[in-house]
């Protein structure tokens, strides 16, 4: 099997728009103790590009807003 790198406009990517009409998936992370902010932020931003329904912050973590968490 051969590969190769797809150009933009065949990776069949959604517009903006039609992303954020998508449905959430039934899916939650549950955060325990994540001290980093910088940890804390991605895991948000993974959440959102898989459109997970919640993130749950609890014990040490920082919660938005927070300088690191962008």
């Amino acid at each position: 099997m051969k590969h190769k790198k797809l150009r933009l406009e065949e990776l069949q990517r959604l517009s903006v728009e039609a992303f954020r009409q998508q449905p959430k998936r039934k899916l939650c992370v549950v955060l325990d103790n994540i001290r980093s902010g910088h940890n804390v932020g991605a895991i948000f931003r993974t959440a959102d590009a898989f459109l997970l329904e919640k993130v749950y912050l609890c014990g040490i973590s920082p919660v938005p807003p927070h300088k690191e968490i962008r």
